[in-house]
C-alpha cells in the first residue's frame, strides 16, 4: 500500500477550499456600479465641508440649505416657496452630521444599475419598515444617484408603498452643491 505523505493532503484541501473562496467571492463581489455608488458616497462622507440642498414631499415647498464642516457643526437655513427665508439654525454633533444621511444611506444600498448618469437602485418598499409588518407592505423604494468627480453630487428618494388601503408617496431631492475642493458649475 502506498502512502501519501500527509504535506501533499493537507496542501491539495488547502488548494481545494482557497478555489471555493475564490468562486464565493467573486459570485458575492459587489457589482461595478454598486462600488462606483459606495466610493462616491464615501468620498463625500469623507470631505472636510459639504453645501447642499434639499426638499421632502411633506416640506410643501420649503427648501432647506445646508452648510456642513467636518467633524460636525452644520448649518441650515429654510426658504419657503416665495423665497421668504422661513427659519435658521446651527447644528453640532449627530444633528450635524444628520444633513448627511442621505448619502450615508447609500452604503447600505445594493443592486444599483446605471441609467444614463444616475445610477439606480430600486427595492421593496418593505425593507423600510420592521420585519414584523413586511408582509403587509407592498410597493418601492427608488433611490437614484448621480456622481462627479468620484462624489456623491445629487440623491433623489421615491417611496410608493402600500399597507391595505393606505397608500403613501413620499419624494426626496437632496443636491450637493460643493463637496471639499468641487464646485458644481452653474
Amino acid at each position: 500500500m502506498r502512502r501519501i505523505p500527509l504535506s501533499f493532503l493537507i496542501l491539495g484541501l488547502l488548494t481545494l477550499l482557497a478555489a471555493g473562496a475564490a468562486l464565493l467571492g467573486a459570485f458575492q463581489a459587489p457589482t461595478g456600479t454598486d462600488l462606483a455608488v459606495h466610493n462616491g458616497a464615501g468620498e463625500t462622507l469623507l470631505a472636510d465641508s459639504v453645501a447642499g440642498s434639499y426638499t421632502t414631499s411633506q416640506l410643501n415647498g420649503v427648501v432647506v440649505s445646508f452648510h456642513f464642516s467636518a467633524p460636525d457643526r452644520a448649518s441650515e437655513v429654510a426658504t419657503g416657496p416665495t423665497g421668504k427665508v422661513e427659519g435658521r439654525r446651527r447644528l453640532t454633533g449627530s444633528q450635524a452630521s444628520s444633513v448627511l444621511d442621505p448619502v450615508r444611506e447609500l452604503l447600505t444600498l445594493p443592486e444599483f444599475s446605471a441609467h444614463g448618469s444616475l445610477y439606480q437602485s430600486v427595492l421593496p418598499a418593505s425593507i423600510l419598515v420592521p420585519s414584523a409588518t413586511r408582509t403587509r407592505v407592498t410597493g418601492t423604494y427608488r433611490t437614484r444617484v448621480q456622481l462627479q468627480s468620484g462624489y456623491v453630487v445629487a440623491v433623489f428618494v421615491r417611496i410608493d408603498a402600500s399597507e391595505g388601503p393606505r397608500h403613501i408617496v413620499e419624494t426626496v431631492e437632496y443636491r450637493l452643491s460643493r463637496v471639499g475642493g468641487w464646485t458644481r458649475s452653474r
